[in-house]
């Protein structure tokens, strides 16, 4: 129920400005002493003429005026300002009652009349008739603008969903820290169950591969320096690399930023970097082997000696050499420190056996095509070995360690083969570090042959994987690889001079 009471009216009027126009000093005067304790200020003009000249000078939320002033009357300074404020209350206060005035103040929208002399009670009456049609009037305003605005809001949701859907690459956008929405392709990055416990806030964040290069979260992005910007994430398809694109973006009327983040597959990229890189290595390696040999060379001729040489010649290039492993009963007697992660590797069991058939179903197409390099390394690794018995030196097996860096990065594009990446790579490792103190002609032989095995089998296995898709366990290679490569570092271990055995040299079955 609507009160007339002064409080009650001041609570609607108090933060209202008021325009009144009056020439009379004493109706003026009286009717100040009213409204000043009702509104928050009021401005005074003795004619239509003044009046008008305020009001457009700033803005008001009521005007009161009197009709017959000098200058300008007021209904010809309502006139001019309902040509620019078709809205604004104006209550008239006259002591005319002419025909003509009523019916032109009618089609002026005049809101409210006081007749002079002006009463106190009914001034009161009018006031608390304006002040409730303003709070109406700002009520319906305010509806319409959060009705409009709600509207609003639902377009944008619509044009985000349809922008970031069209946008083939995956984004997420973040409102005050919240998740607010992500498009297909960015739910295609991760599991169902990993987003599920992201969105209900069990993970602290996304989940991405905690590597050292790589942001950890969104919240590691670094505006100064875009190349960091960088995620890595391993699933069963492979491993994926994204660069981080981060946009501040207003959404619908907020005050606080929305934030898109983009993730751009730079995978490809990042290998073409480390292949390039690995090819530069070969190369280096090649010209420091060519160096050293017309330094030997030199030498030899100079001091009339014959060179040494591995009495057995490895097979033409376009044969395959089939030479196993050392036996493992050879091992038996002999001590080698093995790390953690080795032991690892040499205890662990597949228990689900996977086929190749089915596991290159699930495969990108974009890893498959960056597989068919293997093929071209097989041929390089298989030349090398071919070379190292020609002319057996230290650089030959640095050389063959850098080959099989390169091939420890491909296979490792693949989650599921990181113990045989980490396998190959920690061969490649004891070569490169192998010094000439540490070789003799017995010793490289045994190395020679181990390393021939390594390729055949490293070829048989893609072969049965990726060409044929034969093998009925994917992971039917890790162990024995890994103890092969346990050899070759027993035999160039400081910690003993041979593999002690019942014969002088391998035995070959």
């Amino acid at each position: 129920m609507k009160s007339n009471d002064i409080a009650s009216i001041k609570a609607l009027t108090k933060e209202l400005v008021v325009l009144y126009v009056e020439d009379e000093e004493d109706i003026r005067h009286h009717m100040l002493a009213l409204l000043r304790i009702l509104f928050k200020k009021v401005d005074v003009a003795c004619d239509g003429f003044s009046g008008l000249e305020m009001f457009q000078e700033r803005p008001y939320d009521l005007v009161i005026t009197d009709i017959q002033m000098p200058n300008m009357n007021g209904l010809d300074m309502i006139e001019h300002i309902r040509m620019k404020n078709g809205e604004i209350p104006i209550i008239i206060t006259t002591a005319f009652s002419d025909q003509d005035y009523f019916i032109r103040s009618i089609d002026l929208k005049i809101d409210k009349y006081l007749l002079k002399p002006i009463e106190e009670v009914r001034a009161k009456a009018v006031f608390a008739d304006i002040a409730w049609m303003i709070d109406d009037r700002k009520k319906a305003k305010e509806y319409e603008i959060r009705q409009l605005q709600e509207k609003i809001n639902r377009l944008s949701e619509r044009i985000i969903a349809q922008i970031t859907e069209s946008y083939l690459s995956p984004c997420i956008i973040y409102t005050d820290d919240t998740v607010r929405y992500f498009n297909d392709p960015f739910c295609a990055i991760f599991d169902t169950v990993e987003l599920q416990r992201f969105l209900k806030g069990e993970e602290e964040g996304l989940p991405f591969d905690k590597r050292p290069g790589f942001m950890h979260s969104l919240a590691e992005y670094d505006a100064a320096d875009l190349q960091k910007n960088r995620i890595s994430v391993s699933k069963r398809q492979g491993r994926k690399i994204y660069r981080i694109i981060r946009r501040d973006i207003h959404i619908d009327n907020e005050e606080e930023q929305s934030r898109i983040y983009f993730f751009n597959d730079i995978t490809l990229e990042e290998y073409q970097k480390i292949k390039i890189k690995s090819y530069t290595e070969i190369l280096e390696e090649l010209v420091i082997q060519n160096r050293y040999r017309g330094k030997k060379e030199f030498k030899t001729a100079s001091a009339d000696q014959e060179v040494s040489v591995i009495a057995e010649v490895a097979p033409p290039k376009d044969e395959t050499p089939n030479i196993p492993a050392v036996p493992q009963e050879e091992l038996q007697n002999v001590k080698l420190k093995i790390g953690d992660e080795e032991n690892r590797l040499l205890r662990r069991t597949h228990t689900h056996k996977t086929k190749a058939a089915e596991y290159i179903s699930e495969l990108d197409n974009e890893i498959l095509q960056e597989l068919q390099e293997l093929d071209e390394l097989d041929s390089d690794f298989k030349e090398s070995i071919y070379l190292l018995s020609e002319e057996a030196d230290i650089d030959g097996l640095r050389q063959m360690s850098v080959q099989l860096e390169v091939y420890a990065h491909v296979i490792s594009m693949l989650f599921e083969f990181e113990d045989l990446a980490y396998a190959i790579r920690s061969l490649a490792k004891v070569l490169s570090e192998t010094e000439d103190a540490a070789l003799d002609q017995k010793k490289m032989k045994k190395i020679i042959l181990l390393l021939s095995g390594i390729q055949s089998d490293l070829s048989d296995w893609r072969r049965r994987l990726f060409v044929d898709q034969s093998a009925l366990d994917i992971h039917y290679l890790d162990s024995s690889l890994f103890s092969t490569c346990l050899q070759i570092e027993l035999i160039l271990s400081d910690e003993v001079d041979e593999i002690e055995s019942g014969e002088e040299d391998l035995i070959l079955f």
